[in-house]
């Protein structure tokens, strides 16, 4: 059985890489590196024994072996997914294993209550949930739904917008009752601002005057903090230790508490979408579809917001 969804991965990638030209093309549209489409396309190659694509650093095309075993290859691909359509039409009850992946800090906050209801709902299916900041290849890895914050989601993927990344400057009375509040964007340059790093500090805040101003204003900002962790950079605000950029949503009780306050607020750091994307296909499984539309209402229902962390 490993064999066979072996080769149907392999079937897959292959006429992937024809369709798009290039090995890189053929993994953009595959949500995958370009590395990890290579190694599929030896690893067919050595299993069966022949080359199947002569690749130079210029160009790329099928051998004769090559080009027989990828016709083939598209009939069989076009076969399955015609059974998987037939299926679907019958069982439209979600089973099987829901393979879910997200942002830690996003994850844990919001998608989590998503999960659970959704177990609730559909006890019958198996989840597989992991919480990352690292970028999963959803293919390679055999992810079914990634909830990703970004502006724009990848263009081989189906991506349903479920929020924005509502985003808010604050800091604890004690340390503006200390430092004073900024009225101007440009003064945050001499506040203490607790900085996200994000592989690199992110050193440079983007706001904009209103939620759908096209124009925004960079400004840089330092401090003696940079934290890795959306969770600790809040606790950080909360004991005083500067101005941080964090989700709304996850300082709504702090601001109405009066733990946190706003600063700035007729400016707001530019955010991104919150978008649950998946693999196209005629045949979309039925735990995806459920999945996501109760992602979509929950999102919807709540304060659907954050950065990843």
């Amino acid at each position: 059985m490993l064999e066979h969804r072996e080769a149907i991965t392999g079937m897959s990638i292959l006429v992937a890489v024809v369709d798009a030209g290039s090995l890189s093309a053929a993994a953009t549209k595959l949500g995958m590196t370009s590395s990890a489409v290579s190694k599929q396309v030896s690893r067919l190659e050595s299993r069966l024994g022949i080359r199947l694509l002569q690749r130079t650093t210029r160009r790329m095309q099928l051998t004769e072996a090559g080009a027989r075993y990828c016709e083939r290859a598209r009939s069989i691909l076009e076969s399955i997914e015609s059974v998987e359509r037939e299926a679907e039409s019958v069982q439209d009850t979600p089973h099987g294993t829901l393979r879910i992946t997200a942002p830690t800090v996003l994850g844990q906050v919001r998608v989590m209550p998503v999960v659970l209801a959704f177990q609730r709902a559909h006890p019958s299916v198996k989840v597989h949930v992991e919480f990352s900041d690292r970028r999963i290849d959803l293919i390679e890895e055999g992810v079914d739904v990634a909830i990703r914050m970004t502006a724009q989601p990848p263009p081989a993927f189906v991506a349903r917008r479920l929020g924005d990344d509502r985003r808010v400057l604050c800091a604890s009375p004690d340390y503006l009752a200390r430092a004073g509040r900024p009225r101007r964007p440009g003064e945050l340059s001499n506040h203490e601002c607790i900085v996200f790093v994000a592989g690199q500090p992110v050193e440079t805040w983007h706001l904009r005057a209103t939620e759908n101003a096209e124009h925004t204003t960079p400004i840089r900002v330092s401090g003696r903090l940079h934290v890795n962790n959306t969770h600790a950079l809040r606790q950080a605000a909360l004991a005083g230790l500067g101005i941080a950029d964090l989700p709304r949503y996850l300082v709504e009780e702090d601001l109405a508490t009066g733990r946190l306050e706003t600063v700035l607020e007729r400016f707001m750091p530019v955010g991104r979408g919150v978008f649950a994307i998946y693999a196209p296909a005629p045949y979309v499984p039925a735990k995806v579809r459920r999945f996501v539309e109760m992602a979509e209402k929950t999102f919807r229902d709540g304060v659907a917001e954050g950065r990843t962390s």
